[in-house]
């Protein structure tokens, strides 16, 4: 429980500099979180959004991080909709498609608060 609640301080952080456009400082606070709760899915799905940001050449490593975070729950429509996101960017437009009719339904079907 200790771990749980430092990975989400650590996710909090990251989601500030986020906010701030302090992309590096976000994924530095995401990893610190990630280091301490490898499987926390909100941090995995965060540090895939930051890579999306750095340009094209993060794409592999993001789309890596959202697959694991599906791996870990295939109900997670945010992991689906950065999948869908990554997809329409390199041109893949079907394979977007189906990604977001994913996300779309999972999160008509997804609580409206998160339980974490």
């Amino acid at each position: 429980m200790v771990a749980l609640k430092k990975s989400i301080s650590h996710d909090f952080a990251g989601m500030l500099f986020e906010a701030q456009s302090l992309h590096k400082e976000a994924l530095v606070s995401f990893s610190i979180a990630l280091s301490v709760e490898p499987d926390y899915i909100p941090s995995i799905v965060a540090t895939a959004e930051v890579l999306m940001k750095l340009g094209t050449q993060s794409f592999s490593i993001a789309r890596s991080f959202l697959m694991h975070a599906l791996r870990l729950d295939p109900t997670n429509h945010e992991a689906w909709l950065n999948l869908g996101l990554i997809s329409k960017m390199e041109g893949s437009l079907k394979q977007a498609a189906e990604f977001f009719q994913a996300a779309h339904e999972l999160k008509l079907s997804a609580p409206i608060q998160s339980f974490l």
